[in-house]
């Protein structure tokens, strides 16, 4: 007639809650690492588009710098060298901007943070926690 669980009981119990966390938070390291791989992919995509369109503006231009004393028609093809340029730079600019993400595995790190400060007894902030009802209560 025991009221409390015996020490194996104890230990199974354990062991089970640190393989769901640990399942959790490589649940959660597998998808980070998805998104990082969408995100290099789309980053290549940008800067081959951007190299293709530098390119092209290139030789429009040096076709544009060639013809330009033959006749006034080509202002559509300065217009489109400068088109092709335009595009090339506001590609590049969401290159740079898709390489400023924060750090790798981010969200992994911040759950692991916050499973040490449970595990210390410490408070965990509203703003740690991302989620307003994870708040510790006193």
């Amino acid at each position: 007639m025991r009221d409390k669980p015996g020490f194996f009981q104890t230990l199974k119990r354990l062991l089970r809650d640190l393989l769901e966390i640990g399942q959790t938070r490589l649940a959660l390291l597998a998808n980070e690492a998805e998104e990082e791989k969408i995100r290099l992919v789309r980053i290549f995509a940008f800067c081959i588009l951007a190299l293709f369109c530098l390119g092209v503006g290139v030789m429009l231009l040096v076709a544009f710098l060639t013809l330009l004393f033959w006749e006034s028609r080509l202002l559509l093809l300065g217009a489109t060298c400068l088109g092709f340029l335009a595009l090339a730079v506001i590609l590049l600019g969401l290159c740079r901007a898709s390489l400023r993400h924060g750090p790798l595995f981010a969200a992994t790190l911040a759950e692991l943070q916050r499973d040490i400060a449970s595990l210390r007894d410490e408070p965990i902030a509203a703003s740690e926690t991302g989620t307003p009802h994870e708040s510790p209560t006193a």
